[in-house]
């Protein structure tokens, strides 16, 4: 592929930036009003021409007070956005798919670490902020090789041969100027009024190409380029420059020295670049070039407002500058006659005289000659309170911020609760969802990217040690979109209510009916005692089966031990086996799955031999005798009325102790299906049949107080 040509890509930024100016201007100017920053240079003549225009004041008289109810407004849907789409959440695309199931767990596995990892919670809550005050939220995802945990060094060469440097004992030199970094997930964040499009879209989401610019440090790009003298040139040309960079705090524009503006341009996968492609360029040259990593576009874009007109979006600030200009205007107005007139005044007649009259305990008097003095009252603008507290509310009405409040009416029954909170969602779905599907596409890149970058040393402790025989589970996932997809996810505390409320009424009406694996898997969905140590017991029979499973499902054969459930085991194995899409699985695998529920079936039908054969032990009968509400005829004289059976305590003991054992697998067979008991029953005769130990051999005599038991005793 030719090498990009400066000429193009400088006017490529031309007519990108000259396509939205006055946007960019707009986005600006909403940061300033968010911030308080109302009366700023840039936007003066916005917010008083009017108003100075029938003032006769002077600029220095002129009084500007700032109510700011956009920053109010502004946090409370940042407040709004979060809290009802405060996450994400990875399940499988076929529920009973095995591989979906697990592939989804580490997925989800993954992305929870890098949450945790990349501190992400604070970076959701600044594109809240942008998402809700600039109109535009973007951001660009990429992995950095050069960032992260130092790993090492490189090995030294030797500086006229080139030849590799070792140390007296064998071991590499280490050269420090080489360092080894383990990789990094970057998450830069772009503000909207510094990424650029085609000039030809209609929407931000079809723009062949997307452009970001920003000021970056010469210093650190000399040191960047420092091996590369070809590329330093670009960089030291514009050292001497000065450029216009918007600063907040500065309440507008500032001069930035030793900066370099760095301009970035990333085209989408078609038919000129099928892979995508990118190139970083400064005004002087092209620093780096080349298709896409992997063909993954970094830039991940969602607006707040759109327009059908234009393909950017405006903030909720374009709707409430007009009323909070007003505001400012009465409230400024209002000021001013209170300082103007506001204190009362004393008229009295030309030539008339007043003085101080005497002074009475706790009365102050006034002497006057001449007609009576009249008292002026003040004026503290109160004229003006009812418009601003009608533009107020007008203002809050537009914005829709009354849907946002929280009753207050001390209702905290849990179903009050989920209702409000399904209620308010549904009201402000718009935004929300937007900001879902913004969260949304950035999980799905960055699993991508995840999947292709992320060492061995960084996936192991996101999934879990115990993980690691499923590694490959992850790496080899198929597109999201075909196996697991991601889904936002209510993270509210009425939604917790919800599910806690949903487990514990099924615990309660249906957990007689349930297993401890069905019990346990419950027990690790609830919100607020969701602990994998604390329920590892009663889903452990259910993970090991899992992982069986999957293992199955990779063509390789998990071996199986005396110790395992083979009776839920087989009850796993037969559910897929029956499922529709096993018939598609390879011979090899659907072989597999056979022999191991074989294998299985024969190590139960051997357990449940052991209980036969405890027909033809030797039962104890040491101990006293003791009478059983059981009735026997006398073997003597069977004519004779029958009597209470007596029978040694050991005896009922070792009947008790094997009955339970006995009853214990008979309820587990109950709930295995017709076809496997059958199988087992087979192989429990054929055993029989081959003489197994304890089968079909007389029982050796005994010894000592131990003997066969033939009957009761009378």
């Amino acid at each position: 592929m030719a090498k990009m040509n400066l000429g193009r890509l400088n006017n490529l930024y031309k007519d990108a930036d000259a396509a939205d100016r006055e946007v960019f201007a707009e986005m600006r100017s909403n940061v300033l009003l968010i911030a308080g920053l109302h009366y700023s240079k840039a936007n003066r003549n916005t917010l008083e021409s009017r108003a100075r225009e029938h003032s006769n004041l002077t600029e220095q008289q002129k009084l500007r007070l700032t109510k700011n109810h956009i920053h109010k407004i502004h946090k409370r849907y940042v407040q709004a956005v979060l809290s009802f789409a405060s996450g994400i959440t990875i399940s499988p695309q076929m529920d009973g798919d095995m591989q979906d199931q697990k592939a989804a767990d580490l997925n989800l596995a993954v992305w929870q670490d890098g949450k945790y990892r990349y501190k992400l919670k604070e970076q959701i809550r600044k594109w809240a902020g942008d998402f809700c005050g600039i109109g535009e939220v973007a951001l660009k995802l990429f992995w950095d090789p050069n960032d992260g945990a130092l790993l090492g060094y490189g090995q030294a060469t030797h500086p006229a041969t080139g030849e590799p440097q070792f140390e007296d004992d064998g071991s590499p030199v280490a050269d420090e100027k080489q360092p080894v970094f383990q990789g990094k997930m970057v998450f830069e964040r772009l503000f909207g009024f510094n990424l650029l499009r085609d000039p030809a879209a209609k929407d931000m989401l079809d723009s062949a190409y997307t452009i970001s610019r920003k000021m970056t440090p010469t210093s650190w790009l000399k040191q960047k380029y420092k091996d590369q003298p070809e590329k330093l040139k670009f960089i030291t040309q514009d050292h001497n420059d000065e450029f216009i960079v918007f600063d907040a705090s500065r309440m507008g524009y500032e001069r930035s020295k030793n900066h370099t503006m760095v301009k970035e341009i990333f085209w989408r996968p078609c038919s000129e670049y099928p892979e995508g492609y990118f190139a970083i360029w400064t005004s002087g040259g092209v620093l780096e070039e080349g298709v896409l990593p992997f063909g993954i576009y970094p830039i991940i874009w969602k607006g707040f407002d759109e327009n059908p007109s234009s393909p950017r979006a405006t903030s909720l600030v374009k709707q409430a500058r007009p009323y909070q200009a007003e505001i400012n205007r009465a409230s400024s107005q209002m000021a001013m006659h209170q300082i103007t007139i506001s204190d009362d005044k004393i008229l009295y007649q030309k030539g008339a005289q007043v003085t101080s009259g005497a002074l009475l305990p706790g009365v102050r008097g006034i002497a006057y000659q001449g007609k009576e003095p009249s008292i002026l009252a003040g004026r503290e603008g109160g004229q003006y309170l009812n418009y601003i507290l009608a533009q107020i509310e007008e203002l809050y009405k537009v914005l829709d911020v009354d849907e946002l409040d929280i009753e207050k009416n001390g209702q905290l029954e849990p179903f009050a609760l989920l209702f409000r909170a399904a209620r308010q969602k549904q009201k402000f779905s718009i935004y929300s969802e937007k900001f879902e599907e913004f969260l949304v596409e950035v999980v799905k890149t960055f699993l991508e990217l995840a999947k292709k970058y992320y060492p061995d040393d960084m996936l192991i402790p996101a999934i879990g040690a115990k993980e690691y025989v499923n590694m490959a589970e992850f790496r080899s996932t198929v597109p999201l979109n075909y196996q697991i997809h991601v889904e936002a996810m209510d993270d509210t505390l009425e939604s917790k209510f919800g599910k806690q409320i949903s487990i514990q009424h099924m615990l309660q009406y249906a957990g007689p009916q349930l297993t401890r694996d069905d019990i346990g898997k419950l027990a690790r969905n609830l919100p607020f005692a969701n602990g994998e140590e604390i329920f590892d017991d009663l889903t452990m029979d259910y993970d090991n089966a899992k992982n069986d499973m999957l293992a199955l499902e990779r063509g390789e054969f998990p071996q199986p031990q005396q110790d395992d459930e083979h009776t839920y085991i087989i009850k796993k194995l037969s559910r897929r086996m029956k499922q529709p899409d096993f018939r598609y699985l390879k011979p090899q695998i659907k072989q597999l799955y056979a022999v191991k529920k074989q294998i299985h079936e024969q190590m139960q039908a051997a357990v449940e031999q052991k209980i036969i054969d405890a027909k033809n032990e030797y039962i104890p009968a040491d101990g006293p005798m003791i009478a059983c509400d059981m009735y026997v005829e006398n073997p003597t004289d069977p004519k004779a009325a029958p009597k209470r059976a007596r029978i040694p305590q050991r005896a009922i003991d070792w009947l008790i102790e094997k009955l339970k054992a006995q009853g214990a697998d008979l309820a587990k067979l109950e709930s295995m299906n017709q076809g496997s008991l059958g199988e087992m029953a087979d192989m429990i005769l054929k055993n029989r049949g081959a003489g197994q130990p304890g089968q079909g051999a007389p029982p050796p005599q005994g010894s000592g107080q131990a003997r066969p038991m033939l009957g009761a005793t009378g």
